[in-house]
């Protein structure tokens, strides 16, 4: 009768291979889940020639999505961004977008015209009476001798301003947050 003995060698690597394994099993798991999730929205990006680059921050099941447009291809910021938001939502899921932050070359006039058409946006916004958010949409256009246009999405407002070869965009939640109306100080 042979007897087997087992070395220390042989503990040592069957062991370091059930590690490994276990390892590969688990953590290979959590990987690829990692990468497929952020490899799909890199590959819808790249064959979108409106969107230069983006990047997403997450909080705790809020998503903010901070994105870089061309101007020149931007026709509609609407059919633009609500697919890549629809995206993004279904690629990170149980989570919403609540922020879509543009970043905007410098385009000082065009900064001065949201400013006044955020008051009739916000009316807008309170009252549900579009009808003056588009006056003055259409006077400033005028005034501005501008191509201005604000599309109501499901969850946001897109406004995208354009003069001569200058465009200013803006995203605006539709729907107000779940922060507190008022604020309250002082002392007791």
């Amino acid at each position: 009768m042979s007897r087997k003995y087992w070395s220390l060698k042989k503990i040592l690597f069957i062991t370091l291979v059930f590690l490994i394994t276990t390892g590969l099993l688990f953590g290979g798991e959590k990987l690829a889940e990692r990468l497929l999730k952020r490899n799909p929205l890199q590959r819808w990006v790249d064959s979108m020639p409106e969107v230069e680059s983006f990047r997403l921050q997450e909080r705790g099941q809020e998503i903010d999505i901070f994105i870089k447009l061309d101007p020149e291809n931007v026709d509609n910021l609407k059919e633009t961004l609500e697919p890549f938001i629809r995206q993004v939502q279904q690629v990170k899921k149980n989570k919403k977008v609540t922020e879509v932050i543009i970043e905007n070359k410098s385009a000082g006039d065009l900064e001065e015209v949201y400013y006044k058409l955020s008051f009739a946006l916000e009316e807008a916004k309170n009252t549900g009476e579009y009808s003056a958010l588009y006056e003055s949409l259409q006077s400033l256009q005028d005034e501005e001798k501008g191509d201005f246009r604000v599309y109501l999405g499901n969850n946001f407002y897109y406004i995208q301003l354009k003069k001569q070869n200058i465009a200013y965009f803006k995203v605006v939640p539709r729907y107000t947050s779940n922060l507190p109306n008022s604020l309250e100080g002082g002392r007791s």
